[in-house]
């Protein structure tokens, strides 16, 4: 069997030259990530402000511009949103104050071992805080599009009408009303709703109610048509008795508006069937219809049902 011991394999030239490639490259990344380089990273400034406070200006984005530099292994691994400074203002100097002018030192940064600060801007921002209150305002719909032709909204309805936000007095104080996502109407017919989203009304006011953002919208949307056609409108019986059957329960209504608002839908058709008091047996009962203002009944089918009392 063919053995090679410690010494021949010292003594082979390939697997010395193979040594020394895999011994440089790792002398080569070792220097390599050892050195020294500037990073240039945005840091987000975190400032608590007192209760019932809030920011109302800022002189500047709360976020620092900061060069680093150190080791490259270590500054590949920033992560710039645990290094920067907090700024406290229910504390000491700061307390009690709503004009201030926040100042940056480099001590309030936090750095691994190894990193250090070249430089940092800006080192001061000038902060106003506000009372922070709460607004009740009306949500109100923002449409687009045509309904299409012939076609009317009857109504638009959202809900929750109202919601709740949060801010600064000073700003609230111009805000009555969240607007909704601009509603597309073209291609709606008939009863239905969705989800409609809102738009925030400014950077600094939190829609505390509703929570998700956005809100229902109900529409009913009728045709402008003078001659409507209702398939199945059902009969509302008056009788004091309650046993007794029919054999009709549903008719067909036929209606023309005399004033060409013809918008309705078979709830606001009625159709009564006035079971005389006291009769029994089997019998036929007219069949009357209650309409709109400006509506004219063209047909009824059929105009009288058979019905039996026991």
């Amino acid at each position: 069997m063919f053995k090679l011991n410690f010494k021949d394999i010292l003594q082979n030239k390939k697997f010395l030259k193979a040594f020394s490639v895999v011994a440089g490259l790792s002398l080569w990344l070792f220097v390599t990530s050892s050195r020294p380089i500037v990073v240039e990273e945005r840091i987000p400034l975190k400032v608590i402000v007192p209760d019932g406070k809030t920011i109302l200006e800022e002189s500047n984005p709360l976020e620092i511009i900061v060069k680093f530099k150190g080791p490259r292994l270590y500054l590949q691994g920033l992560r710039p949103e645990f290094l920067g400074p907090i700024i406290n203002l229910s504390r000491g100097a700061y307390k009690d104050r709503d004009l201030l002018e926040v100042q940056v030192k480099e001590s309030d940064f936090h750095l691994p071992n190894g990193v250090v600060i070249e430089d940092f801007r800006p080192k001061s921002i000038r902060l106003k805080l506000d009372k922070k209150v709460v607004r009740k305002v009306q949500i109100i719909p923002v449409y687009q599009n045509k309904i299409e032709e012939g076609l009317k909204l009857m109504e638009g309805k959202i809900t929750p009408n109202t919601g709740l936000i949060e801010g600064p007095q000073e700003i609230l104080k111009n805000i009555d009303v969240i607007l909704t996502r601009p509603i597309d109407l073209s291609g709606l017919n008939g009863q239905g709703e969705f989800p409609v989203p809102l738009e925030a009304p400014e950077d600094r006011v939190v829609v505390k109610n509703p929570k998700l953002m956005e809100a229902t919208f109900q529409y009913d949307i009728r045709s402008l048509s003078s001659n409507m056609q209702f398939e199945k409108v059902k009969i509302r019986f008056l009788s004091s008795s309650g046993d007794f059957t029919s054999d009709n329960y549903f008719v067909r209504v036929q209606v023309q508006s005399t004033d060409g608002e013809g918008s309705l839908n078979d709830q606001d058709v009625q159709v009564v069937a006035d079971i005389p008091e006291g009769k029994k047996g089997e019998f036929w009962v007219d069949l009357k219809t209650i309409l709109p203002p400006g509506v004219q009944l063209t047909q009824l089918l059929p105009k009288k049902i058979k019905v039996r009392v026991k």
